[in-house]
């Protein structure tokens, strides 16, 4: 098996990080965790942030270099804390985890990475096919056609406005 086209990072590159659980540096079907279960790691925790990425608007996989870099690192970082998980060792070791699963940690890992640095992936060059107001709308007129007063107003919250043009 090979990782998904659509993943991030390599297992070589998570074996660099855990080099106590490889076999001369490598991943193979005589360690733990398997290389098998390395590259499902990799696709998992690839298809978590690239369905963060398609929900902030980005179009998936993201293929500008530097963006997908970063997106690598990310997935190698939470796939090696897996493979210390499954030899009972790192943040999700046996008694670590308290109420939370680890799906949870790495779902909200991901989330947190991606809200944070998706400004910077964007003006790296990651397409983005809509912006964060997709999805907003309102109405302005109600069933029967007749225009909607709006909940709040400015000047019920005391707000005046200047109009420049005629300043």
């Amino acid at each position: 098996m090979a990782i998904g086209a659509n993943s991030y990072g390599s297992a070589a590159e998570v074996a660099a990080m855990v080099p106590q659980y490889t076999s001369s540096g490598s991943f193979s079907t005589a360690t733990r965790p398997t290389l098998v279960q390395v590259e499902k790691f990799i696709d998992r925790v690839s298809a978590l942030v690239n369905t963060v990425l398609a929900q902030l608007g980005f179009a998936v996989p993201v293929s500008q270099a530097d963006a997908k870099l970063a997106l690598d690192h990310f997935v190698v970082e939470e796939v090696a804390e897996l493979c210390e998980a499954v030899n009972r060792a790192g943040r999700f070791a046996q008694g670590a985890l308290q109420s939370r699963s680890r799906f949870d940690i790495v779902f909200d890992d991901c989330l947190n990475y991606l809200r944070k640095y998706a400004e910077g992936l964007e003006a790296l060059g990651a397409t983005r096919t809509r912006d964060m107001t997709y999805g907003l709308s309102y109405w302005d007129t109600d069933d029967a056609g007749d225009e909607i007063e709006p909940i709040f107003d400015r000047k019920w919250m005391r707000q005046e406005t200047t109009d420049w043009d005629e300043a």
